[in-house]
């Protein structure tokens, strides 16, 4: 049985605990790693907003990869319809160098449904010349500390909330390194040719 990481923040210990079962080890004091297979590394790091007389402490989960095509720019998730659930587009910001990558990552289904069902606060996804980075704040894995009065509550990350958290961390890492690799093959093709 593995051991579960410990730290000194109790938000970074909760979620160590619902990340149970998943080979993770401490990085630092605020942040820890999570090995989804060989290529994809996810690390969890804490966040804090402060409020007035309280404060709301977060874990934000982030994979990176390298880039080797020219892409630069921020793209988003938007999801339509609050009342029901429907699939997530996904839109690139000002640069339009970014809508090839937006794009691609439309074109798999699977990956918009599942993070249409993730309950998350904030998704991006960032291009710059060396690498690209996907954080996602699930509204799960957080806590909510007042002062006054003095309370202290921790929102878990359910398992079908964790199962979906790290699916759609997996699949934006294998398109993006698909996108990657098909970038690499049109760069060999147009040497050769």
């Amino acid at each position: 049985m593995r051991s579960v990481p410990c730290f000194n923040t109790p938000l970074l210990n909760a979620v160590s605990r619902d990340l149970a079962g998943w080979p993770t080890e401490k990085r630092s004091e605020r942040s820890g790693v999570l090995r989804l297979s060989d290529s994809a590394e996810v690390t969890y790091s804490q966040r804090q907003k402060r409020l007035f007389m309280a404060s709301i402490q977060s874990c934000e989960f982030s994979v990176e990869g390298p880039v080797n095509r020219p892409l630069q720019g921020k793209i988003r998730a938007h999801q339509s319809g609050w009342f029901t659930r429907h699939p997530v587009t996904f839109v690139a910001g000002k640069r339009a160098a970014a809508d090839a990558a937006a794009a691609w990552l439309n074109g798999f289904p699977n990956l918009q449904a599942t993070l249409s069902e993730l309950d998350y606060r904030r998704f991006s996804l960032m291009i710059t010349d060396q690498k690209w980075c996907c954080t996602i704040e699930p509204w799960g894995a957080s806590e909510v500390v007042c002062k006054l009065p003095p309370l202290r509550r921790y929102l878990r990350l359910e398992p079908q909330q964790r199962m979906l958290l790290l699916s759609v961390m997996n699949m934006v890492s294998q398109a993006m390194g698909q996108l990657m690799e098909a970038g690499a093959n049109r760069a060999c093709q147009a040497k050769a040719g």
